[in-house]
């Protein structure tokens, strides 16, 4: 009953297709393809791997750091006016190549020419009195009196006794104020600025530096206090005079900043100790010591001094003349500087990178005039702290630039900074490098990678560094033997990223593997029978055979 019902629809199956004679062409063509996937099949073959060989030549091994940066103007400057007054000229142009001192704007300057002018005719006169004053000391016979000169000097000696007895009592005073926090607690730093302000501290500390200064200076010329006496030479008198003036200028400051400090705390204190005041208190009376000392030492060192020039009213005129011709003359020299300054010039040879005034503008001091810049160049890269250890100031290095294709320049490291910047927890290192050469091409601003050459090995064995391998902390290389890698042990020394120094165990000229090429793989397929087959055959045409597809291995 079943195969009735199968003949049946295949029956009507045959019928359909002689009556749609395209579509059923179509629906087998379809049916074709389908069965041709799923009958496919397919097998592999890989063929044998392949050599690159490479030879050990001998030749120089260069090891070198690389790094980027830019290119900036060793020397750049933005040039001021000094003088004021009207901007008569501009001298230069944007891009023009100027010299050291050359002129870049004028301003006007008429009343410093008269100043100028009034000024030499001041000297003229200051000169002619200094002659009349020569030839009036010189007609008479001037000599300075030796008991006003020993009695000067009797009087410096004085001084400085009376000196040496406040200055140790003061420095211990103002000592204990300072460093003993028993004798003046509130004065630590930590009770200054918790029940003071930050403002206190600092008055503190800056007194406290003027303070110390004086004190160190003080002991250095301690023994000297101790050993001077009425025998001591005309000579050491005057010294530590001179000295012990000095030391008291600086504690003269000390005091003044400590009883600023002082009174300042006491104004912003709720309730102050009593300390406080009585430190006040010995503070200001060292001030009248000081003060009183001052004026001793002062007084003797001006007497000293007369009593050694003293002399005629002709030589006295003469010391005046010579004095109003010494101001005249840096009167005069103050008059032409002014008037260099109504010329602006150029600091340094270099380009004008931008002209910023015009003619017309107002120029006072500090107006800006026009950008310069040098035409020397270098280079700033940032290295790793590994890599700024291998570099040294002196070293050859290599330049190319994004922006300037095939350009390669020569440099040399002219600075390696000592101290590093941390950035997000990493250092890094600035290396300036200096051109060897310059062309006209490279900018400012410019991009520029930089190889630093830290070592070059000459006349030693080099292979690629790909040909090196590693096993069990040895290295080998590989040769072909039998048409098989072949291991080699061998020692090397130095490498970069693309060469490696061989050491010994292979010799010169051998032919080693640089690169394996792995081996590639081919199909072969095999297309199923065609549905088709089956389907000519219903309807009565000949069998068709299927076709076989064999892969080929490459050797």
């Amino acid at each position: 009953m079943n195969k009735i019902k199968a003949l049946g629809i295949l029956g009507k199956v045959k019928a359909w297709a002689i009556a749609h004679k395209v579509m059923a062409v179509v629906a087998v063509g379809a049916v074709a393809v389908a069965g041709y996937g799923a009958y496919r099949t397919s097998s592999a073959a890989t063929a044998p791997a392949k050599y690159v060989l490479a030879s050990v030549e001998r030749g120089t091994l260069v090891t070198s750091v690389s790094g980027s940066g830019q290119v900036a103007a060793q020397n750049q400057v933005t040039v001021t006016s000094e003088a004021s007054g009207d901007i008569t000229w501009i001298a230069v142009e944007d891009g023009q190549t100027v010299a050291k001192g050359a002129t870049l704007a004028t301003i006007e300057s008429s009343d410093a020419s008269r100043a100028v002018d009034d000024a030499e005719l001041a000297l003229e006169n200051a000169k002619v009195g200094y002659d009349k004053a020569v030839k009036e000391s010189d007609d008479q016979a001037a000599s300075s009196s030796v008991s006003d000169v020993a009695k000067a000097y009797q009087t410096g000696y004085n001084a400085i006794v009376a000196t040496s007895i406040d200055l140790p009592v003061i420095f211990a005073g103002l000592n204990d104020i300072y460093y003993t926090p028993s004798h003046s607690p509130y004065f630590s730093d930590i009770k200054l600025s918790n029940e003071v302000d930050a403002n206190a501290v600092a008055y503190k500390e800056q007194a406290g530096a003027a303070f110390d200064d004086a004190r160190n200076e003080y002991q250095a010329n301690f023994l000297r206090y101790k050993n001077i006496s009425e025998s001591s030479s005309e000579a050491e008198v005057v010294s530590l005079l001179t000295e012990t003036n000095t030391i008291l200028k600086k504690l003269l400051g000390a005091l003044s900043g400590t009883y600023s400090t002082l009174d300042y705390a006491q104004g912003k204190l709720a309730v102050p100790p009593a300390i406080l005041a009585t430190d006040k208190s010995s503070v200001s009376s060292y001030v009248s010591k000081v003060n009183s000392d001052s004026s001793s030492i002062t007084n003797a060192l001006s007497a000293i001094d007369n009593a050694k020039t003293a002399g005629t009213s002709a030589n006295l005129s003469m010391k005046s003349a010579e004095l109003a011709v010494r101001q005249a003359q840096s009167a005069l020299s103050d008059a032409q500087t002014a008037l260099a300054d109504h010329r602006v010039s150029a600091p340094f040879a270099g380009l004008v990178a931008k002209v910023i005034a015009k003619v017309g503008d107002k120029a006072g001091n500090g107006t800006q005039i026009a950008t310069l810049v040098t035409k020397e160049q270098m280079v700033n890269i940032s290295l790793n702290e590994i890599d700024a250890a291998k570099v040294s100031k002196g070293e050859k290095v290599t330049l190319t630039f994004d922006a300037i294709d095939g350009l390669t320049l020569a440099g040399h490291v002219s600075n390696v900074d000592l101290v590093g910047t941390v950035s997000q927890g990493v250092v890094s290192y600035s290396v300036q490098i200096a051109f060897d050469s310059n062309d006209e091409r490279v900018k400012p601003g410019m991009t520029v990678n930089a190889a630093i050459v830290t070592d070059a090995k000459p006349d030693v064995l080099i292979v690629p560094a790909g040909a090196v391998k590693t096993a069990a902390g040895a290295s080998y290389v590989q040769v072909l033997s039998n048409n098989a890698p072949t291991n080699v042990p061998v020692v090397i020394g130095s490498s970069n990223d693309s060469e490696t120094e061989i050491v010994s165990g292979i010799a010169e000229g051998a032919q080693i593997i640089a690169r394996t090429i792995a081996g590639s793989t081919g199909a072969s397929k095999a297309a199923a029978p065609s549905i088709l087959n089956s389907i000519g055959g219903a309807r009565g045409g000949g069998a068709a055979g299927g076709a076989t597809f064999r892969a080929t291995q490459i050797r």
